[in-house]
């Protein structure tokens, strides 16, 4: 493959990476903070469950950046 015809498969993958950077990131925040940015009731189950979920989700998306990464 020419290397001009890379730069829309690349910015995908730099997507994708951001992306799961910024559900890693939320999910840190999420459980990190003691409020839930006043969206959710203050349950701390609520809160830990969503952080849980937001983290599971970044670390899969991170996963299959890193085996788009390395097909490529």
């Amino acid at each position: 493959m020419r290397e001009r015809d890379r730069g829309p498969a690349r910015l995908t993958l730099y997507i994708s990476v951001l992306a799961s950077l910024a559900y890693l990131g939320g999910g840190i925040a999420l459980m990190a903070s003691s409020q839930s940015f006043g969206i959710f009731p203050s349950s701390p189950v609520l809160r830990y469950g969503l952080a849980v979920l937001l983290i599971a989700y970044g670390s899969f998306r991170a996963y299959r950046a890193y085996l788009h990464f390395r097909d490529e």
